[in-house]
């Protein structure tokens, strides 16, 4: 707890608040107004104010008019309220207080008082050391990927070496891929130019080949026919030059005269 003390216009203003709050929690304050001498307090005013959002939010104020106090008479208050859901900062605080003591000088006192955190401190420390712990365990980790990362990045500047290398070998391959293609091209137009006459051409031959097979067919029954005719001739005239032979032969034996031929021995003289 935080003891916040005032002194002015014959009274001594205690406060007690906590140092530190959350959201939607009930705090509670200790007030004292003790009387230096004896009198009138005319005016005690005391605002609190929280942060919420956007802009300041009056969550309490208290107001004490027209008592009388006697010398070391103390005047006790028990404050307390609830935090809004979305309260930040610290609680600003608002004094006003006006005596007969001190009249037409009034005492102003604006101060900070508790801080409001989503968390409290004993909540931050514990998460400071649980991150404390993590970071040191992913520190560990860091530096095990750092050194693979050296690795890898090591192994990505000869990659990529190659990689450039490469690229290089494919520009040229694809520069010389697109000159064959055009060829290519060219050349495939002309092939199926070449094709289709082809194709025409294939069923001129195929026409022209059945009309020669069948005056092929032709032509070979003639030529059976012709060596049969040539056969035949021939065989008569075998058999014309035969009679033609035999009949001049028979001729010539009827006048032929007969010789006669006759055997001798003849004898040598010795000389």
């Amino acid at each position: 707890m935080d003891n916040v003390s005032f002194q002015g216009a014959g009274v001594i203003v205690n406060l007690q608040f906590p140092e530190e709050a959350n959201p939607t929690d009930t705090i509670t304050l200790n007030l004292t107004i003790t009387a230096q001498v004896g009198l009138n307090l005319q005016n005690f005013t005391f605002i609190i104010r929280v942060f919420v959002g956007t802009g300041w939010q009056q969550i309490y104020d208290e107001q004490v008019l027209s008592l009388s106090m006697p010398q070391s008479n103390v005047l006790s208050r028990l404050i307390w309220f609830t935090l809004p859901q979305n309260a930040n900062d610290s609680l600003k605080c608002y004094m006003y207080v006006l005596t007969d003591h001190a009249s037409g000088l009034p005492s102003i006192y604006n101060f900070n008082a508790t801080t409001v955190r989503t968390m409290t401190y004993d909540q931050l420390l514990a998460n400071y050391s649980s991150l404390l712990t993590n970071y040191d365990t992913l520190l560990g980790s860091y530096n095990a990927l750092s050194t693979r990362y050296a690795g890898l990045n090591s192994t990505y500047t000869s990659l990529l070496n190659k990689y450039n290398s490469l690229q290089a070998t494919f520009e040229s391959l694809n520069a010389s891929y697109s000159t064959q293609k055009t060829t290519y091209d060219a050349l495939k137009a002309n092939y199926d130019s070449l094709n289709a006459s082809y194709r025409m051409l294939n069923q001129s031959y195929c026409t022209l080949k059945g009309e020669n097979n069948s005056l092929s067919s032709t032509a070979g029954a003639q030529d059976t026919e012709l060596t049969m005719t040539k056969d035949i001739m021939y065989a008569l005239a075998v058999v014309t030059v035969t009679l033609a032979a035999l009949v001049a032969y028979n001729k010539k034996k009827k006048s032929e005269p007969y010789v006669i031929l006759r055997k001798e021995t003849v004898a040598l003289k010795p000389t």
